[in-house]
């Protein structure tokens, strides 16, 4: 019963199991034969043609050499008086009188200190006696051995007595002579170190004065620019005086044969005339000194440098087109920078738009200087 159930539905499911399968093979083979004629059909161009990139617009300058260039610097630097002289006391006594006050103006020569002369004016009053009273000895004698009344014994004894008194009387005029004590320097006395009826003792110091009528300006030039200097070079003074930089020129006078270890740098000394007062000690100003001067320098604006891994580079214009040189940096002035090698005169520099260029890509000149 249950074989006869199994044949029945066989029967009945054959035909339609195989329409679907036909059915099946009937779609794959037209999917198949689509895919043929697509591949069979021709392909459309895939090159593109090249279009050429629109010109850039640039800006250039035409390379003019300058016919000299000064290789300048500035540097810090500090003024200092030219001589700050102690005056000191050179004999014992009390002062009497400072006719000055610190502050003043004094010349060479003038009175600072006046010390009491009670005690050295009698010894130099009693020196100058005996060198006049020997004086006229002397004299007689002289007289009397030419006459041949007096022998040559007594002669000798008075020149001997008469060069005794005469240096007991300059001893002793030295002394009064030192009670004054003088400027030995013209300058601005700028302390007074001792008060009236103070005693004082040789060695005493009294004043300091400060000679500012000249000063020095000390500057630390670095171990590299050292070599271009030497005594009797010019250099050009900056300074702030009352808000308005004024410009004073010096003279180099001392080049110091020590470097600093620390720094490298070896102070130079310049020398100037302050008679008008601009400067005064322990200014800071700033000191422009020239290196050399270059001839024939082509100086190029710093923003036209295209810095490279292994240098720098600039675009120039050749047949309307970009073209890089690689060149050799020298000084910089400024905003500009000197080019050593790598550009040559009536070049084309491009100034502006060389950021957005390839070497040999077509670039119009928008602007031109010169």
């Amino acid at each position: 019963m249950s074989n006869q159930s199994q044949k029945g539905r066989t029967a009945r499911t054959s035909p339609g199991r195989f329409r679907r399968i036909a059915t099946k093979t009937v779609i794959a083979l037209v999917a198949a034969g689509a895919v043929v004629a697509i591949a069979m059909m021709p392909q459309p161009s895939r090159e593109v043609p090249p279009t050429e990139a629109p010109p850039v617009n640039v800006s250039v300058v035409t390379i003019v050499p300058e016919a000299e260039l000064a290789d300048t610097f500035v540097l810090p630097a500090v003024v200092e008086p030219n001589r700050v002289v102690a005056v000191s006391a050179e004999e014992a006594a009390a002062i009497e009188r400072i006719p000055p006050k610190e502050g003043d103006a004094v010349q060479k020569g003038d009175l600072l200190v006046q010390l009491k002369t009670d005690l050295i004016r009698p010894q130099f009053a009693t020196a100058e006696a005996r060198y006049k009273r020997d004086q006229i000895e002397y004299e007689r004698m002289m007289s009397l051995v030419k006459d041949d009344a007096a022998p040559q014994q007594d002669l000798d004894n008075a020149v001997t007595q008469l060069a005794a008194s005469k240096a007991a009387f300059e001893e002793a005029r030295a002394r009064l002579d030192r009670t004054r004590i003088l400027s030995p320097v013209h300058g601005v006395l700028n302390d007074l170190l001792v008060e009236e009826g103070e005693y004082v003792s040789p060695g005493t110091a009294v004043a300091e004065i400060v000679e500012i009528d000249t000063v020095k300006v000390v500057v630390d030039i670095p171990e590299k620019d050292i070599g271009f200097f030497s005594v009797g070079r010019d250099a050009q003074i900056l300074a702030e005086v009352r808000g308005c930089e004024k410009s004073v020129m010096g003279k180099i006078t001392y080049i110091s044969q020590l470097a600093n270890r620390q720094t490298r740098s070896t102070p130079v000394e310049i020398t100037l005339d302050n008679r008008q007062g601009l400067l005064r000690s322990g200014q800071i100003v700033r000191v422009r000194l020239s290196r050399r001067v270059l001839n024939e320098a082509i100086l190029v604006p710093l923003l036209a440098v295209i810095p490279l891994e292994d240098g720098y580079a600039v675009y120039v214009v050749e047949d309307s087109q970009a073209r890089r040189r690689d060149v050799q940096l020298g000084v910089i002035k400024g905003e500009q920078i000197q080019i050593v090698s790598g550009l040559r005169p009536d070049d084309k520099l491009i100034v502006a738009g060389h950021r957005f260029l390839a070497p040999g890509q077509n670039v119009k000149i928008e602007s031109e200087k010169k």
